[in-house]
């Protein structure tokens, strides 16, 4: 993950100067078997690929991979080049079978990790197509559906939520949103709070690779947000970047490991200038769905990286 990193920052770095933010390349050609769906469940949860439905979405399929409609639904989509086998991605899909048994779909796109940001847009309908056929064939709950997306996935499920034609998502997990190449002014086309009924963020390397301004109803600055303890020697922030989906891993079978305070706007949260106002909320998969709002929390430089109980 981390040389992976390394490489999308390199690419962005020798691109910077060639797109202005309304020029951001578009996919030219576009084929189904470049997005793959991977299902998973507490039966084959051990397998590095899990079940792959065919490209032609039909029931019996979908059905076969022992996916159950009465489960919940967890949607991760991994960040650039990270193909579902990723060590990372598989941290996070098992942290999900510990001790619950929910459907687990992973939305392999590495295959268009050549042209990333210029992606987004057909990633994430393709996702959506897949839900909305789900929800048709009563398959699936959209107040049973979660979708967890990391770096530019982030925004890639912000476009799955808002290209839902059947109802809206219950939620989204944006794990450190990227900001380059990103525009920010507008909703569209990027993660928003707009996209699911509740959307919740954990920032680990705002202002480098990951956004820093508030783009959800729950927004969490781990150490302020930008650099990470324990990556002093990383990169340009690849380090920090991946700590929100470690975190995030982490949270699943510790519900009560991270706690944050609540800020009075984002710019509290980077500063780490939150007084003691009382007002606490959970940071990830257990968060308070309550509680809106920016939150500064702490942390570990290393696992177990919660310090609550």
């Amino acid at each position: 993950m981390a040389r992976s990193l390394l490489l999308v920052t390199l690419l962005i770095a020798a691109s910077i100067h060639i797109f202005a933010d309304n020029e951001v390349p578009r996919l030219s050609s576009f084929r189904k078997d470049h997005i793959r769906f991977y299902f998973f469940n507490k039966g084959n949860a051990h397998l590095d690929k899990g079940y792959q439905i065919g490209n032609e979405f039909n029931v019996q399929d979908i059905l076969a991979s022992g996916f159950r409609p009465t489960n919940q639904t967890k949607v991760i989509i991994p960040g650039w080049s990270s193909a579902v086998n990723n060590p990372i991605i598989q941290l996070l899909k098992n942290a999900y079978f510990v001790s619950d048994e929910p459907n687990v779909i992973v939305v392999d796109w590495s295959d268009l990790s050549y042209l990333p940001i210029g992606n987004v847009q057909a990633i994430g309908k393709r996702a959506a197509q897949l839900l909305d056929f789900m929800v048709r064939e009563d398959l699936l709950r959209l107040d049973w559906l979660h979708i967890v997306g990391m770096s530019e996935s982030s925004h890639i499920a912000g476009v799955t939520g808002e290209s839902i034609s059947t109802g809206r998502a219950a939620r989204i997990t944006g794990l450190d949103p990227s900001r380059p190449f990103i525009n920010m002014k507008v909703k569209d086309g990027r993660l928003s709070d707009d996209d699911a009924d509740l959307v919740d963020v954990v920032h680990t390397n705002a202002g480098t690779l990951g956004e820093q301004a508030a783009v959800g109803h729950l927004d969490f600055y781990a150490n302020g947000g930008k650099k990470q303890p324990g990556c002093d020697r990383e990169f340009i922030g690849s380090c920090s970047h991946e700590r929100a989906v470690r975190l995030f891993a982490e949270s699943i079978n510790s519900p009560d490991a991270f706690k944050g305070w609540r800020c009075d706007d984002e710019w509290a949260a980077l500063h780490q200038r939150c007084p003691d106002s009382g007002v606490e909320a959970t940071m990830g998969e257990h968060l308070s769905y309550s509680q809106h709002g920016s939150y500064f929390l702490t942390t570990n430089g290393a696992s177990p990286f919660g310090l609550g109980d």
